[in-house]
């Protein structure tokens, strides 16, 4: 099982939504169609900057992607963005690996 970052930009659909009824769940909704997408959500955050709202699930990576497709179809969300968790220090050892192995051009 994968850690993802889900990052997005609300649709103005939601945003009107949102101010109409501000006392409205979306963690609870949010975590509703997470958890049909196969997912266990961490956490839901909404927070200022470029993107309005950042959850963190855990499951597989086309699940991940089926809930981007989910919220994107629905009209709620302008921008969504999947950022899987890595382990950095693997990746760097391949990368170190890998560039044993490059040959330049002319050498």
């Amino acid at each position: 099982m994968s850690k993802f970052y889900l990052i997005g930009k609300i649709s103005q659909d939601l945003m009107q939504r949102m101010q109409n009824d501000p006392s409205a769940d979306r963690y609870a909704s949010t975590k509703k169609v997470t958890e049909a997408a196969g997912l266990k959500l961490v956490s839901y955050e909404w927070v200022r900057g470029r993107f309005d709202v950042i959850s963190c699930v855990e499951g597989e990576y086309e699940q991940a992607v089926a809930l981007k497709i989910a919220f994107k179809n629905s009209g709620l969300m302008d921008d969504l963005m999947i950022h899987e968790v890595i382990d950095y220090n693997k990746a760097f050892t391949n990368a170190a690996n890998a560039a044993n192995s490059v040959i330049k051009p002319g050498k």
